[in-house]
């Protein structure tokens, strides 16, 4: 049963990683609708570029069991503040688009913290 946590883990983890490695990237050109969209909801660029390098960055940092935990966090927040902006601008409906990848993100946060705490007292890291 554990081989199996492990393997669904590691699925949540690369998956998340293609969905913020992709995400994060498509923030930086100006010709998108991310930056219809951003500025639509009247963020600055640096905003833009801002959650393009944390995207990115969870999700490079998402593949390293010792720093998941930090990314997984990382998507959270990044997904809280989405579903934030949907709500601000009277468009709750949309919170969707950031709910999988929250409880994906919380899911991995909580797994990958557990096995941090797990192999401290082991004394493995």
């Amino acid at each position: 049963m554990k081989v199996l946590g492990t393997i669904v883990l590691w699925l949540i983890t690369l998956l998340l990683a293609f969905i913020f490695i992709a995400q994060g990237w498509s923030k930086f050109p100006e010709h998108t609708r991310w930056a219809t969209a951003f500025a639509t909801w009247h963020f600055p660029v640096w905003f833009r570029y801002l959650i393009g390098v944390v995207e990115l960055a969870a999700g490079v940092l998402i593949l390293w069991p010792r720093t998941a935990s930090i990314a997984a966090a990382m998507i959270v927040v990044v997904m809280l503040g989405g579903m934030a902006t949907h709500v601000w601008w009277h468009h709750p409906e949309q919170t969707y688009h950031e709910a999988l990848p929250l409880v994906l993100g919380s899911i991995v946060a909580v797994a990958r913290r557990r096995d941090s705490v797990h192999h401290r007292r082991l004394g493995l890291e």
